[in-house]
This record gives C-alpha cells, sequence and structure tokens, in this order.
C-alpha cells in the first residue's frame, strides 16, 4: 500500500511540474566530453610520475608516521595536480583544461596500481534534490570515462553527493562556481 501511494504521490508531483520527465532527463543525460579521439588524448600528455608502490607506514623526517596513501597523494600534489575540477551552470562537460588535470591522475594511478579512486560528484543549490544528484553523478561519470580510455574503470568508483555538502554556504554566483565540482579521492 505505501508503495501504491508512493507512486502516485511521485505521479502527481511530476504532473504538475513545468518540465516533463524526458525533459529531465535530457538536461541530465550524459553528454559527450570534448574527447572524441581516444589517440589524441592517450598522446596529449606523455609525462610519468615515478613509480611510487607504497606499502605500509613511513617515517617522515620529523619523526611521525604517514601512511603509504597520504605520501603519494602529497607527492601528486607537489607536483601542482588539481583534485577538484568546476563544472558550468547545469553542465558536466569536460574542457581541455580539465582534461589535462585527468591525464596526469591517470598516469599516476597506471605508475600506482594499489590505489583506487574516488570521485565525488557535486552541484550548486539551484534546482531539486534529484536533478542534482543526477547531475553531481554526470559530472563525475564524465571524468571517469577519460580515465577509462587508460583502462582505470575497475579502480574508479562514483558518487554524488549533489547540492548536499557544499564548500560554500553563501546564495550568489562564487559561491554555486565553487560548489559545481568532481574532486578526487585516493583510496
Amino acid at each position: 500500500m505505501l508503495k501504491i501511494t508512493s507512486l502516485i504521490m511521485a505521479t502527481v508531483l511530476l504532473s504538475s511540474c513545468s518540465t516533463t520527465v524526458e525533459e529531465l532527463y535530457q538536461k541530465v543525460a550524459a553528454k559527450p566530453s570534448v574527447v572524441n579521439n581516444e589517440e589524441s588524448v592517450v598522446a596529449a600528455d606523455s609525462s610519468r610520475f615515478e613509480s611510487q608502490e607504497y606499502n605500509g607506514n613511513y617515517i617522515r623526517k620529523d619523526g611521525g608516521q604517514s601512511s603509504a596513501l597520504q605520501m603519494a597523494t602529497a607527492e601528486l600534489k607537489n607536483t601542482g595536480v588539481q583534485f577538484v575540477l568546476y563544472f558550468s551552470y547545469d553542465g558536466s562537460e569536460i574542457d581541455e583544461a580539465a582534461t589535462q588535470a585527468i591525464i596526469k591522475h591517470a598516469n599516476f594511478m597506471r605508475d600506482n596500481p594499489s590505489l583506487n579512486l574516488r570521485l565525488e560528484g557535486h552541484a550548486d543549490e539551484r534546482g531539486t534534490r534529484e536533478y542534482n544528484l543526477a547531475l553531481g553523478e554526470n559530472r563525475a561519470l564524465a571524468v571517469k570515462e577519460v580515465l577509462g580510455l587508460y583502462d582505470l574503470n575497475s579502480r574508479v568508483e562514483v558518487i554524488s553527493f549533489g547540492e548536499e555538502t557544499p564548500l560554500i554556504q553563501a546564495h550568489d554566483e562564487s559561491a554555486w562556481g565553487k560548489n559545481r565540482r568532481v574532486e578526487f579521492i585516493y583510496q
């Protein structure tokens, strides 16, 4: 009975929307990224990171201990690689600069086969909760698509937080621009 009631309520809510489900799907459906040719992406950056296959904990110069994961990601951060990619309003397209940053992550993952990556997709507060969850997921999937060119799909997890975890709590374009993002979290 609860399922039927929920279904009826969802139908009523959807029918009262100014846009149809198809229009919403078209807005949120995964769009092809700017990468059209696998060869051009693979050839775009041939840089490599020194193999950093870390196991266990290591002693830092200050006497404290660092995990292998912390050491590997700290070294990657020191190279200037972005760990957050930002997106346009209602967009999930990957531009050329973002593609180059993703390629650096792909090279790092190839050189460190024990590390996995979680891509966390986010959206700003505008739009419905469901729409923003789908948009955050599509953004993370667009990044995963580029990583897939390097056969890393099995090591990449996608999760969407939608509008639930904003970086900035303000309600203006500057805050919204920082909240439309995908974060790279190594595990």
